[in-house]
């Protein structure tokens, strides 16, 4: 969440930028008016087209700033994932976040055929079938579950699924909320 808000507050325009946002756009306006006028009030329009174009360099040179910003921003975050993630990596190896037995899966394959199916089997095949595409192509479940025993990662999630979900989730509601309130 803090890094989320670390970035909207880098990635939003500041204060400055906007004041000369507004000051463009006030200018622009009055060169408009001026220009109207005819070519009676040509030094005034020539002053307000000088105004205009000086503070359209400004405004860029503010935006470039921006950019460079961001650009900064975007490498941190990046650079604090990655230690967070190890650090997770570290602190939690080998240990299930969440694990299920398959005591309480009930198959309705099981009356029809003769073989009986242990409740580890049934577990795997609950949670194959609930993270179908992430078991089979999201190479970070696969980094999730190392250490975790051999038997029991069919049918348990790692800490890094975990906090990788949490992360994902909190940010999207972040995102919910600053568009909210920026109505």
């Amino acid at each position: 969440l803090a890094i989320r808000l670390y970035r909207h507050n880098n990635e939003s325009r500041t204060s400055r930028e906007r004041k000369v946002n507004i000051h463009l756009a006030t200018l622009r306006y009055e060169a408009a008016k001026k220009r109207a006028l005819g070519p009676s009030a040509f030094v005034e329009t020539s002053k307000l087209e000088r105004a205009v174009l000086a503070t359209e360099k400004e405004l860029e040179k503010l935006k470039s700033g921006r950019e460079a910003r961001i650009a900064r921003t975007s490498k941190l975050i990046k650079k604090c994932n990655l230690a967070t993630n190890i650090i997770v990596m570290l602190m939690y190896y080998g240990v299930a976040m969440l694990a299920i037995d398959g005591s309480r899966i009930i198959d309705e394959n099981i009356a029809s055929n003769d073989e009986i199916i242990s409740d580890v089997e049934r577990a795997s095949s609950f949670w194959k079938g609930l993270f179908f595409p992430l078991t089979y192509h999201g190479m970070g479940y696969k980094i999730s579950q190392y250490g975790i025993e051999s038997g029991m990662r069919a049918s348990c999630v790692g800490a890094l699924a975990v906090f990788w979900a949490a992360r994902t989730t909190s940010g999207e509601m972040f995102e919910c909320a600053i568009k909210w309130l920026s109505r």
